[in-house]
């Protein structure tokens, strides 16, 4: 069995040892079930590994958890990250509660704390969630907020416009159209999800594009609201299951996968609890907090809450019972 410093990197016959601070629970499973695995990928902070298929992402603990998450203290995340590399081998030690890497690197497990990432539902407050709809896409109208989703800050402010008064449509921006039947999709049930999800599932670029980004602010609306429809995550799921290894990135259609079963990135969980609360620090917190979910990522996520509580808002005042 391996030890090590409290939190610190130490050397104990001649193994490197770093200690995780935070887990999500969904990472016991699955390395408890495939314990052999390899380094999927490697980024600048953060890095990937696969077991049977699964990912775990390990990265510093302040970018928050994802939904099959490790997080660890900045300075160790940086310098595990600049060890590794892809293709390397990883297993599960059970009795020491560690990943063990080539030549002695050795990550503990042993003091972690364990996060749940399921959204539960809650009663909203109507007229709070209208107020913070209204908050957060004037934030977003903000220069410092960028999307995947537009070419320019034009874009994204008509984009934003549209969410907020559909009136205001121009016939010049395309993906009006498609964000009208994304929406749709949420609550009347569109005749044909397959021709939604071909659109936005994998558009954009990067790890997560921004399509599944949007989808997934989607999604976590949907699991935060009490009442609020699940068939367009039922929905979401079969598409996954059938077309989205061909359609997106390994690492989106895990984060897209999970939203469906109403688990998401740490960030998000707190948006979600606060999305009914007065404006106050922890809310503003958590908005700002999504700024650090990828380059445009944030922000793409957020216009999918925004669709996702206009949504929602359009049910309710309707008369629907939730």
């Amino acid at each position: 069995m391996f030890y090590s410093t409290d939190m610190k990197s130490d050397r104990y016959n001649g193994a490197f040892i770093l200690n995780a601070l935070s887990a999500s629970d969904e990472v016991a499973r699955i390395v408890k079930t495939n314990p052999k695995g390899h380094v999927h990928s490697v980024f600048n902070t953060s890095f990937n590994l696969a077991f049977g298929g699964q990912l775990v992402h390990i990265g510093a603990l302040e970018n928050g958890l994802a939904p099959f998450g490790i997080g660890m203290e900045q300075a160790n995340a940086h310098l595990l990250t600049k060890l590794l590399a892809s293709n390397l081998d990883v297993s599960w030690d059970e009795t020491s509660s560690s990943l063990l890497f080539p030549k002695g690197i050795v990550l503990s497990l042993g003091k972690v704390n364990w996060k749940n990432h399921e959204l539960r539902p809650y009663k909203y407050q109507i007229d709070s969630l209208q107020d913070n709809f209204e908050f957060i896409a004037s934030k977003l109208l903000q220069p410092n907020w960028q999307t995947g989703l537009a070419e320019t800050e034009e874009g994204k402010k008509q984009i934003i416009q549209y969410i907020l008064d559909p009136s205001s449509a121009t016939n010049d921006i395309a993906v009006l159209e498609r964000l009208d039947s994304l929406k749709n999709l949420v609550y009347d049930h569109e005749s044909n999800p397959q021709t939604v999800f071909d659109y936005w599932i994998g558009r954009g670029l990067g790890l997560t594009p921004s399509g599944d980004d949007c989808i997934t602010g989607i999604c976590a609306v949907l699991s935060a609201l009490e009442g609020a429809d699940q068939t367009f995550l039922q929905k979401l799921k079969h598409y996954l299951v059938e077309h989205g290894q061909k359609r997106t990135t390994h690492i989106a259609l895990e984060y897209l996968l999970y939203a469906t079963e109403n688990k998401f990135h740490s960030h998000l969980l707190k948006l979600c609890y606060v999305l009914d609360k007065p404006h106050g620090p922890e809310f503003l917190k958590a908005v700002e907090e999504m700024k650090e979910i990828g380059h445009t990522s944030g922000t793409d996520t957020l216009i999918g809450v925004l669709i996702g509580m206009k949504a929602a808002v359009m049910h309710k005042r309707k008369g629907d019972c939730y």
